[in-house]
């Protein structure tokens, strides 16, 4: 299960996720109209009659969810967890670094949540001024000292290919993750999505894109160093230590069903139906006949093509038995062929690995994912 809490002190100028201020959070309303579609969403969601999630992991996401008063975090985390029955195994919560306190911590500890991810992205205080972070490097190792003294499961967040970022600085701040030694770190390279702030800066010339060759390097750098210091890259961004892999994050690249709860969540039932509810803060609190949402029932090459590329993001990649299972045998035969030229090409590392059992990326081939990944579909 995936809650969306959408309030936001301060929007980062790169997030194209569905926020508004906090000045909108009537957090009551809020919590109780999130309780109400859970009980709602659950009973249709469910392959039986026992409104339950039958799960293991609850993730609590946005937006910012750590603005969330402590009274109104733990009605919510009560409610939730009233539809798991066994508990979740994993339950997370995102967190902005200013937001963090012992009180809050010891907070979200006790209602249950045991694995926090806290947005970081950058220990150099410039390259956070300039993609609109409200929190200070040294905030942020203060923060995580806090967290530690509750939570033995932490996940920090770190983006590669800042404007201004350079490859020493990009040092300065892996080395400091390195020191804090959380038991997971999701790094990932500086996007340009549509209709956000940072694509209109760029657009109009007031920063400059990070040069391609340089975030292949900058990728590099990271995934060696976390390497070195002994995390596994399970997926092509993410990296844990032995026994941390996120359950709930495994999940969706695993094509495993998921009920995402609040206005702008997502749904996916594990075979072709996605919802999305709406992305409107009024609509969705205010529903009274059921939450808005819009429905999408993937076609055979869409479903075929998601399945190629969520599969191959993970270090174990694509089981060919499943895939012959999901789409028939002559579709795994088409698949391997289109793959050839990536596990034997001439005079080139291969950036496919082939076994009798599976088909992924080399290192080298995860540096060049979304090439090898689209000649596939």
């Amino acid at each position: 299960m995936y809650v969306h809490v959408p309030f936001c002190r301060r929007k980062c100028i790169y997030c194209d996720f569905f926020s508004v201020g906090e000045r909108l959070a009537d957090w009551p309303a809020f919590v109780g109209s999130l309780l109400a579609e859970g009980c709602q969403r659950v009973g249709s969601f469910a392959d039986d009659d026992s409104d339950t999630v039958s799960s293991s992991s609850l993730y609590i996401g946005g937006g910012t969810p750590s603005l969330m008063p402590a009274d109104e975090f733990r009605r919510l985390a009560d409610g939730l967890l009233e539809l798991f029955p066994d508990g979740p195994e994993e339950f997370t919560i995102e967190v902005n670094p200013d937001d963090v306190s012992a009180d809050k911590a010891a907070v979200w500890r006790a209602a249950g949540v045991n694995r926090v991810s806290m947005g970081v992205q950058s220990l150099v205080d410039s390259e956070l001024q300039t993609i609109g972070r409200r929190h200070t490097a040294d905030a942020a190792v203060k923060a995580y000292g806090m967290l530690r003294k509750s939570f033995r499961n932490i996940s920090l967040d770190l983006i590669f290919g800042l404007p201004g970022q350079t490859e020493d600085s990009l040092l300065h701040t892996v080395e400091g993750f390195l020191d804090m030694s959380p038991e997971h770190i999701s790094a990932y390279s500086l996007m340009y999505e549509e209709q956000t702030a940072l694509t209109r800066m760029r657009d109009s010339g007031a920063i400059a894109e990070t040069p391609e060759v340089d975030s292949v390097e900058m990728f590099s750098m990271v995934s060696g160093m976390l390497a070195d210091a002994g995390y596994e890259q399970y997926e092509i961004s993410n990296y844990a230590r032995d026994g941390y892999r996120s359950i709930h994050n495994s999940a969706y690249w695993h094509g495993l069903p998921y009920l995402g709860l609040g206005p702008g969540a997502h749904s996916y039932d594990g075979l072709r139906t996605r919802r999305a509810n709406r992305p409107d803060l009024k609509a969705w609190q205010g529903a009274e006949s059921g939450f808005p949402y819009t429905e999408e029932i993937l076609s055979d090459d869409e479903f075929r093509e998601e399945y190629i590329m969520t599969r191959l993001r993970t270090r174990e990649g694509i089981s060919l038995d499943d895939f012959a299972r999901s789409f028939g045998a002559s579709e795994r035969a088409r698949l391997l062929r289109q793959a050839r030229q990536f596990t034997a090409p001439a005079g080139s590392e291969p950036l496919l690995s082939r076994t009798d059992s599976s088909l992924s990326l080399t290192k080298s081939g995860i540096m060049l994912s979304d090439e090898v990944i689209s000649s596939l579909f």
